[in-house]
C-alpha cells in the first residue's frame, strides 16, 4: 500500500511539474513541446479512433441491403437527372426500412474510339456491381442495352415478368441479340411514362432492363408495376 501511495504521489508531482512548465511557455513552444514529447501518444490515440471508425462503418455497411439499385446510363437530357422519384418516392411506396435504401446513380459509357478514362472506370464499376449482385436495374441507351444483352447480363423479360406485368409492357418490349445470337426481350421502352418525365430521361436513354443475376427480384418487378400504375 505504501508503494502504491508513493507512486500516486509521484504521478501527481509529475503532472504538477508538467502544468507549470507548460504555463511558462509561449503558445508555439507549448505546441512544439507537446508534439515532441507526446507525439507517439497522440498518434496512438488517433490510430485507435481510426480503427474504431473503420470497424463501425464496416459493421454498419454490412447491415445495409438496398431495396433496389438502379444505374442510368448515358442520359443526355437537357435537364438534370432527378433520382428522387426512386430514392424517395419509390422508397416510401415500398415501405422500405432504414437499412433498405434505394440507390440510383448516373453513368456515361462510350465504346471504341470514343471511350474515355471515365468510361473505363464506369464500366469497371458497373461490372463490379453486377458481379457482386448488387445491381438490379439498368436504364440506358440502346447501345449499352445491346452490349449487356450480348454478354447475357440482362434478363429475358418474357420469361422473367409475371403475365399481368408482361401484358402491360408487351407493346414496349425491345429485343436484342444474346451471346448465341438469339433475339430476346431484354428491355422496356419507358419513354413518355410519368417516371421518365419526372426523372428527366431522354427518349433515347429510356430503355429499362433487369440484371439477370439480381437478388431483389420482387422489388424489380414492383418497380415496373409502379411505373405502369399496376
Amino acid at each position: 500500500m505504501l508503494i502504491k501511495e508513493e507512486l500516486k504521489e509521484h504521478l501527481r508531482e509529475e503532472i504538477r511539474r508538467e502544468r507549470q512548465k507548460l504555463k511558462e511557455m509561449s503558445l508555439s513552444d507549448k505546441i512544439w513541446y507537446i508534439w515532441e514529447y507526446y507525439k507517439f501518444h497522440i498518434i496512438g490515440v488517433f490510430l485507435v479512433i481510426l480503427v474504431i471508425s473503420i470497424v463501425a462503418t464496416s459493421v454498419h455497411n454490412a447491415s445495409i441491403d438496398p431495396g433496389i439499385y438502379c444505374v442510368v446510363i448515358n442520359n443526355r437530357s437537357s435537364q438534370e437527372l432527378d433520382t428522387s422519384v426512386l430514392e424517395q418516392d419509390f422508397y416510401e411506396h415500398m415501405g422500405f426500412g432504414e437499412k433498405q435504401p434505394v440507390y440510383a446513380e448516373s453513368m456515361f459509357i462510350t465504346y471504341g474510339d470514343q471511350a474515355t478514362e471515365y468510361s473505363y472506370a464506369a464500366m469497371a464499376k458497373l461490372s463490379a456491381l453486377i458481379a457482386s449482385k448488387d445491381l438490379d436495374i439498368i436504364i440506358g441507351d440502346r447501345e449499352n442495352i445491346d452490349h449487356y444483352t450480348s454478354l447475357d447480363g440482362l434478363a429475358d423479360l418474357e420469361q422473367f415478368l409475371p403475365q399481368d406485368v408482361l401484358a402491360a409492357a408487351e407493346d414496349r418490349l425491345i429485343y436484342a441479340a444474346d451471346s448465341s445470337g438469339q433475339s430476346v426481350a431484354t428491355s422496356i421502352d419507358i419513354s413518355g411514362t410519368w417516371l421518365a418525365e419526372r426523372m428527366h430521361l431522354a427518349q433515347e436513354s429510356s430503355s429499362l432492363s433487369i440484371v439477370s443475376n439480381l437478388r431483389h427480384t420482387d422489388n424489380a418487378i414492383a418497380l415496373i408495376r409502379y411505373i405502369f400504375d399496376l
